[in-house]
């Protein structure tokens, strides 16, 4: 099944280290993929697992300080991202982001 929106980002775990990659959205869950090809990071995230999505915009949520997509896992990991695409792709993703929640609740 292909992604419904494939776009390249910016991605976080935790606050960790920026990976550059790619993110998939699927109808029912997201796909990060990224990183060199010696250290290949990758995150799969169900629609069940996402607890909250917001727009981060102070210093400790950007990536690179740009504005962010967080997104807070039911089991306490966050996970951002940021893409080189214009602001309103992030409102965008991130609506897709709470649907894809609502219609998985975990």
């Amino acid at each position: 099944m292909a992604p419904a929106l494939s776009i390249p980002v910016l991605w976080a775990v935790d606050g960790g280290p920026r990976v550059a990659g790619r993110l998939d959205l699927y109808a029912d869950r997201l796909h990060l993929d990224g990183g060199p090809r010696d250290d290949r990071r990758t995150k799969e995230i169900d629609g069940g697992e996402i607890a909250a999505v917001r727009i981060g915009r102070t210093d400790d949520e950007r990536i690179d300080g740009r504005v962010a997509v967080v997104v807070e896992l039911r089991d306490g990991v966050t996970v951002s991202f940021t893409g080189f695409q214009t602001l309103g792709t992030l409102h965008e993703l991130a609506e897709r982001l709470e649907a894809i929640a609502a219609a998985n609740p975990g």
